[in-house]
């Protein structure tokens, strides 16, 4: 009887398999490798929602002043109500100080417009958003857009009208903003659809649309949200494509997919790899509900792949120290050991299976970001190599973390208290002292 491994001689149809899976990696792999990717920085307003104790002005400033050193060129800093709020006391304290406002902008909206009709210009109306926009001289803005038909519905707007709002809007700004200079960061627009998915659920064909109008009008993008983060990362990849297909590139396409059950961070790789040039969000994950399709996550996943453009443009030595900053400033308590990315867990070795090293694919070794490898002895795995390591990592001599004897009876001493029901943090340098001496005893004890 033939054995089973006689049939395992590859054939043409197995080199095509290997051929066609090798191809479609390297095709994405590429693409990853080879973006530039566009980041307009939240940062300083993300995090303020769900802040306990919200964000004040000096908040504000050591936002945008970490934000900055990190290397956002694009931030949006300020969002309006029809009442003075931080962000007016903060555009204030930017007038006052003559700061630059090269790639600074402001959020607007058309909520509360009213269809005027088909003379041009008759559907705008001015908000207390756009007048300080323009008070302040901030040179580029991003319009926030309510766009589903039941929403209009209940607003009394027509689907219509809406169009008609966003053209006047859009022509209004374009008339009172600088010219466009996108290497100067100035003069740009951004059309921010909040409810994209429901918009297309409820309207195909009034979605494209808003597609068709906005590849008519003088603006310089299209940012868009999953709000509820409840999209699975192809929806996003082909809503993607859609918005593509009527706004070529150098028009910009950002994403922004909340959730923080990792679909949020998946979408935001799948809509690059259909053609997003990148995300308008936070550096940190924090946001409004739970957490959102973060530049960090973006950021360090690009690196991974091996993209020299994000290692240049942004200061990735600091990484942990500028998001732990941050996350201070939102949540007034430091990054955990488990956060994303940047929490000390994330290069505390178990095993060496587990070890980042700049040699291999996809991986991101600590030092990069600010971060240095460390090791955790836990009983009930902890390889001799943690244990070695770990040892080393506290200050013991040579005899002591590359004795292997001595290593593997420190292993099964651990795995005996396991046994007997007792929980002992042995990573603990106390605790691993305990162990070198008791188990360093034993070894003299049986060798005599």
């Amino acid at each position: 009887m033939p054995r089973a491994t006689e049939k395992t001689t590859l054939n043409k149809g197995d080199r095509t398999a290997i051929a066609g899976m090798t191809r479609r990696v390297d095709e994405k792999m590429s693409r990853l490798r080879s973006v530039v990717p566009h980041i307009l920085d939240l940062s300083v307003l993300e995090g303020r929602l769900p802040a306990p104790c919200g964000h004040t002005l000096k908040d504000r400033i050591k936002l945008y002043k970490l934000a900055r050193d990190f290397g956002f060129k694009e931030l949006a800093l300020f969002s309006f109500f029809d009442f003075r709020n931080v962000d007016v006391q903060f555009l204030e304290w930017f007038v006052k100080k003559k700061k630059s406002m090269d790639g600074v902008y402001t959020m607007v909206s058309t909520m509360g417009m009213k269809d005027g009709g088909p003379d041009a210009g008759s559907s705008f109306q001015m908000n207390y958003g756009i007048e300080k926009t323009l008070w302040g001289k901030v040179p580029n803005t991003v319009i926030y857009l309510e766009t589903r038909p039941s929403y209009l519905e209940d607003e009394g707007r027509t689907r219509d009208g809406l169009l008609r709002i966003i053209e006047d809007t859009v022509n209004y700004l374009r008339e009172h903003l600088p010219a466009e200079n996108a290497r100067r960061g100035r003069g740009r627009i951004y059309i921010r659809l909040a409810d994209i998915f429901d918009a297309w659920d409820e309207d195909p064909k009034f979605f494209v649309r808003m597609l068709k109008l906005f590849a008519a009008l003088p603006i310089s993008g299209v940012i868009f949200e999953d709000l509820r983060g409840t999209h699975f990362p192809f929806q996003t990849a082909e809503i993607v494509k859609l918005i593509r297909r009527y706004n070529p590139s150098p028009r910009v396409i950002l994403l922004h997919p909340h959730s923080g059950n990792g679909t949020e961070d998946a979408a935001v790789l799948d809509g690059v790899l259909a053609g997003a040039d990148g995300v308008w969000s936070a550096l940190t994950p924090h946001a409004a509900q739970g957490y959102h399709g973060s530049s960090m996550m973006l950021l360090t996943n690009l690196l991974r792949a091996g993209n020299k453009h994000v290692r240049k443009a942004y200061l990735f030595e600091r990484l942990t120290e500028i998001g732990n900053g941050m996350v201070k400033v939102h949540m007034g308590e430091p990054i955990t050991p488990d956060y994303p990315i940047i929490g000390e867990r994330a290069y505390r070795y178990l095993d060496p299976g587990f070890v980042q090293t700049a040699e291999r694919p996809c991986d991101l070794p600590p030092e990069w970001i600010g971060r240095e490898a460390e090791y955790q002895v836990t009983p009930s795995w902890a390889p001799p190599w943690v244990i070695g390591n770990r040892l080393r990592e506290l200050g013991y001599p040579a005899d002591v973390y590359e004795n292997r004897e001595l290593l593997r009876s420190i292993r099964l001493k651990m795995v005996d208290s396991l046994l007997k029901g007792e929980h002992i943090q042995f990573n603990k340098p106390k605790q691993l002292a305990k162990l070198v001496k008791s188990c360093s005893a034993e070894l003299l004890e049986a060798a005599e």
